[in-house]
């Protein structure tokens, strides 16, 4: 991917366009025999060659259905599951002939997904190459017994601005179909498009993923069904893999306030089933509830991570790359006007982010104050008054729960005790729970009983 743009970007030509070429059933339906000539060419040993085609002779393929037996030889294909499967399709790859003139064109080959670059001053010059070029690489599929896709085919201006309303033949026969162009394509999983800006590829990203989460809400509640340790789980091996797929090539992306809201939009779901929070509490706050980087931080924390892992950076680099990371998170967390309670709970992110927490619902409802307070539920006329029940009155909110409620009493005691223990004073200071273990502890098992039985509800 690196490699195309990079060309693009190095051509001197005022305009490059790329067309990326769409194989049906490539690795299916390539010929044996031409394979063997190939190897042949390239100078392998007779040895080699006597043992491949000793592997591919008398193979046949069966088909039965009841009582009714098909067998055909087989002279095609490259068997899949097989470690010489994939070399066979790189032989035939090797055939693939160089551009005419290395400077105007060039030729990116992965697997089956072959991408063709040309540059021109002009785009009908650029054009009348790609088209003759497309020539030779009909001729090379032909002699594998290949066919190329031309409706599937893509065409796209990667340097130049040129508009898609243009269009070329796919070689230039007489009859040959029409490849049209396109504003994006979709290349190795991404989608690319002329600025570089990859925006379309994150919206793509977002509507992929909307789904996943939704679907697994429906497996959870309060308190049964997928665990929030299950979630965090899911979150770390299927939902992130497939959104920072490829994103040392995109991740610059991020960079744009279209494609923050929207990746912060679609972290909310993992988030809600990590912390079984209210859908009403801010991702503000629910990204410091769970501890997670905001995704558009987190993507650029894993292909920092990426980068050591390919010792491209050192790992005291990496660590002072997360904690301006941190650092960042910390500066939005506190400067957006959402989640003001959760940030007298948990007023630092990077104290939350190394510190293991157990989740539940009723502690999430406790660090975010959304959840069954009337105060709250007033606000969105759930309920027909604000008022606690208790005699002191005044809006029940999570900070009169908490801190004055009469109807929770006993767990306050508790608490002051847990704090006295610790050296901590009351009412507790911003943080206070985050302190130790034991604290953090003492509040989970409050929060639990201050709204497990509730006898207004």
């Amino acid at each position: 991917m690196k490699s195309l743009y990079n060309w693009a970007n190095e051509s001197k030509c005022r305009h490059v366009f790329g067309v990326f070429l769409d194989i049906p059933g490539a690795f299916d339906n390539v010929k044996w025999s031409p394979i063997l000539e190939r190897l042949h060419e390239i100078g392998a040993s007779v040895r080699s060659i006597s043992i491949i085609k000793s592997y591919l002779d008398n193979r046949h393929a069966k088909l039965q259905i009841e009582h009714t037996v098909k067998v055909k030889q087989l002279t095609r294909g490259c068997p899949q599951g097989s470690q010489l499967g994939p070399t066979l399709w790189k032989v035939a790859m090797t055939d693939v002939g160089a551009p005419p003139d290395r400077n105007t064109q060039h030729v990116i080959t992965y697997a089956d997904d072959i991408a063709i670059l040309t540059g021109a001053a002009r785009p009908p010059t650029a054009f009348n190459r790609m088209m003759e070029y497309l020539n030779e690489m009909k001729s090379w599929a032909s002699k594998y017994s290949l066919e190329f896709s031309a409706a599937k085919t893509q065409l796209m201006s990667i340097k130049g601005g040129l508009k898609p309303t243009y269009n070329i033949t796919f070689g230039t026969d007489d009859g040959a179909a029409v490849i049209e162009s396109s504003s994006t394509v979709k290349y190795l999983g991404i989608l690319l498009d002329p600025r570089q800006a990859y925006v379309e590829h994150i919206l793509a990203l977002a509507h992929k993923s909307k789904d996943l989460y939704r679907r697994l809400r429906g497996m959870a509640s309060a308190n049964w069904g997928m665990s929030r340790r299950t979630a965090k789980i899911i979150y770390e091996g299927v939902f992130l893999p497939r959104i920072t797929y490829a994103a040392e090539v995109w991740w610059e992306g991020v960079t744009y306030a279209k494609c923050r809201k929207k990746l912060c939009s679609m972290q909310r779901d993992p988030l809600r089933a990590i912390t079984s929070a209210y859908n009403t509490a801010s991702t503000n706050c629910l990204t410091d509830v769970a501890g997670e980087l905001p995704l558009d931080l987190r993507i650029i924390e894993q292909v920092e991570k990426r980068k050591m892992k390919l010792g491209l950076i050192t790992p005291e680099a990496f660590k002072g790359k997360l904690d301006e990371l941190l650092e960042q998170w910390q500066v939005r967390y506190v400067t957006t006007d959402k989640g003001e309670w959760t940030k007298k709970m948990i007023p630092s992110v990077v104290e939350r982010y190394h510190l293991p927490m157990e989740m539940d619902h009723y502690t999430s409802q406790i660090l975010t104050g959304h959840g069954d307070f009337r105060g709250k539920l007033y606000g969105f006329k759930l309920v027909n008054s604000p008022t606690c029940e208790c005699a002191l009155g005044g809006s029940e909110t999570v900070a009169h729960v908490l801190l004055k409620c009469r109807r929770t009493t006993s767990q306050r005691e508790e608490l002051k005790q847990a704090l006295e223990r610790e050296g901590q004073v009351w009412p507790p200071e911003d943080g206070v729970f985050l302190k130790t273990k034991a604290l953090y502890e003492a509040l989970r098992k409050s929060a639990k009983d201050s709204l497990y039985n509730r006898s207004d509800r």
